[in-house]
C-alpha cells in the first residue's frame, strides 16, 4: 500500500495543478457536460454559471469566519496547553499520524467546521513537537480522519431532521436517531475513523531511506506565542491603550455573547454554521488575556483564507449550472434507474461522491439529490434513512480529491492540495470499501 501511496504522490505532484486551475477545469467540464446532456444551450447555461456565481457569498463569509475565530480560540493559552498536553503523549512520528486521523475524526463527529479547522492547528502543533514528521502525511492524516464528519449530527443530516422542510413535506422527518445514531452509521464511523484510516496512516510512514519533509518553521517560533506575551501594566496607560490591553472589555462582550447564546438554545435555535462561530468568539474572547491580542490573533488567521475567497466563487458558479441547468439531476436519474431495494442506499452515496466534484457542498447537494433519491426509496420500499446517509456519505468520500474542503485546513497547515492529495486518495479508496461493506451487508 505504501507504493501505490507513493506513486499517487508522485502521480499528483507531476500532474496535479493547483486548486485554483483545479476549479477552472471543473467549470470547463460542467459547461460541456451540461451542453450535451441538458436541453440547455451556450448562452442558457453561461448565464446559469453568471447567477451562481455569487450564491456562496454568505457561505463563504461563513467558512472565513470560523476559520479566523477559529483559529483565534486555538491560539488562546488554554487550549494551547491542552494540544500541548495531548501532543505530549506523542513520542513518535508513528503515534502522531494515527493521533491525528483519530482527533479529528472524533472532533468533527461534533462540529464538521470545527473538526476541520482543529485537525490542520493539531497538525501543526504535532509537527511542531515531534521530530522526524513527514508534514504531508501528517496534515494528509488529519484530513483522511474528516472524511468521517457526516457521520455526525452537526452536519447537512440536520435538514433532512428539521420540521418544515421540503422532505419533512413530503416524506416526513427523517431523525437523527435512525441516521446520525443508527447502529450502521456507528459501525462506519468507529471503523472508518478510529481503525482503519488511522492505522493506515502510520502505514504510510516513509522509511528512514525515503525524503521526509518537515514543518519548515521551529518550535521557538511559536506554537504558545499567546501564552508567552508580555504582561501589561494598565497604570498610567493613555485611555486608547489601557482599553486594548484591558481584559475587562473581552470578558463582558464574552459572557454578552454567552447570553445571547442561552437564550437562541432555549428558544428552540440549533448548532448551525452561525451558531458555532458564534460559540468560537464567546470563548476565544474569554480565553484572551487582551482585546488587542485577540485582534492580532485573528489578523493571523485571515492569511489562512486567501484561497477560500478566491476559489469559492468558481464554485458556487458550477453548483448554478448543474442545479439550473438539470445536470445534477440528469446524473442522479442515472444511477437511480439502476438501482434497487437492496442497492438504492449504495448508488446514493455513488452518485453523491460523483456530484461533490461539482457541487462540494453538503446541503446544496442534498437538495439537488435529496428529492430523487427519497422519492425512489418510497417507491421501491427502500430506507430512507439509509438512502439519505448514501448521499452524505458521498458527499464526503470524494472531498478526499476535491479541494474545495481541503481549504481551510491547508490554509493554515501551509500546503497545497498536491501535498497530500496523492495519501488522500488511499483515505478515498479505504471509504469507498468500507461503506460499501456495510451499505451492502447490513441486514434490511
Amino acid at each position: 500500500m505504501k507504493k501505490f501511496a507513493n506513486a499517487c504522490t508522485r502521480f499528483v505532484e507531476r500532474f496535479i495543478p493547483d486548486a485554483f486551475l483545479f476549479a477552472v477545469i471543473l467549470t470547463v467540464v460542467c459547461f460541456v457536460g451540461a451542453l450535451i446532456f441538458t436541453e440547455s444551450g451556450a448562452y442558457a447555461t453561461m448565464m446559469a454559471w453568471g447567477k451562481g456565481i455569487w450564491g456562496l457569498l454568505s457561505f463563504t463569509a461563513q467558512i472565513c469566519t470560523a476559520m479566523v475565530f477559529g483559529y483565534a480560540l486555538v491560539k488562546t493559552p488554554a487550549v494551547d496547553k491542552l494540544l500541548d498536553a495531548i501532543c505530549r503523549k506523542v513520542h513518535s512520528p508513528a503515534q502522531a499520524y494515527f493521533v491525528a486521523a483519530a482527533a479529528t475524526a472524533g472532533l468533527s463527529w461534533f462540529s464538521w467546521s470545527g473538526g476541520l479547522i482543529c485537525g490542520g492547528l493539531i497538525a501543526v502543533k504535532l509537527a511542531q513537537k515531534v521530530r522526524g514528521i513527514h508534514y504531508p502525511l501528517l496534515v494528509a492524516a488529519c484530513y483522511s480522519g474528516w472524511v468521517t464528519f457526516q457521520c455526525g449530527p452537526t452536519a447537512a443530516l440536520l435538514q433532512p431532521a428539521t420540521p418544515g422542510t421540503w422532505s419533512d413535506k413530503l416524506y416526513g422527518v427523517i431523525p437523527v436517531s435512525s441516521t446520525a445514531f443508527a447502529p450502521w452509521n456507528w459501525t462506519i464511523f468507529i471503523i472508518a475513523g478510529f481503525i482503519v484510516i488511522p492505522i493506515i496512516m502510520m502505514r504510510l510512514a516513509p522509511s528512514k531511506s525515503e525524503k521526509i519533509i518537515e514543518l519548515n518553521y521551529s518550535l521557538d517560533e511559536s506554537a504558545a506565542a499567546v501564552e508567552k506575551a508580555p504582561k501589561i501594566s494598565l497604570k498610567g496607560l493613555p485611555f486608547n491603550t489601557w482599553c486594548e490591553n484591558n481584559y475587562l472589555f473581552n470578558l463582558v462582550f464574552g459572557i454578552a455573547v454567552i447570553i445571547y447564546l442561552i437564550y437562541y438554545f432555549i428558544n428552540g435555535g440549533g448548532l448551525t454554521f452561525d451558531s458555532f462561530n458564534l460559540i468560537f468568539l464567546a470563548v476565544g474572547l474569554l480565553l484572551t488575556p487582551t482585546p488587542i491580542q485577540y485582534v492580532k490573533t485573528c489578523a493571523e488567521g485571515v492569511s489562512t483564507c486567501g484561497g477560500i475567497i478566491l476559489q469559492y466563487p468558481l464554485y458556487a458558479g458550477i453548483q448554478g449550472i448543474m442545479v439550473t441547468t438539470g445536470l445534477a439531476s440528469v446524473i442522479a436519474d442515472v444511477f437511480v434507474a439502476l438501482s434497487s431495494v437492496r442497492t438504492l442506499p449504495w448508488m446514493a452515496f455513488i452518485s453523491g461522491g460523483f456530484i461533490n466534484m461539482f457541487i462540494p457542498s453538503g446541503g446544496g447537494q442534498w437538495n439537488v439529490q435529496g428529492p430523487i433519491f427519497l422519492d425512489a426509496a418510497t417507491k421501491l420500499g427502500a430506507s430512507l434513512p439509509m438512502t439519505t446517509m448514501g448521499v452524505l456519505y458521498g458527499d464526503a468520500w470524494t472531498n478526499m480529491i476535491q479541494p474545495f474542503w481541503a481549504l481551510p485546513l491547508l490554509g493554515i497547515a501551509n500546503l497545497k492540495i498536491k501535498d497530500i492529495m496523492g495519501y488522500c486518495v488511499i483515505t478515498l479508496i479505504l471509504w469507498f470499501i468500507i461503506v460499501t461493506a456495510v451499505m451492502l451487508l447490513w441486514p434490511i
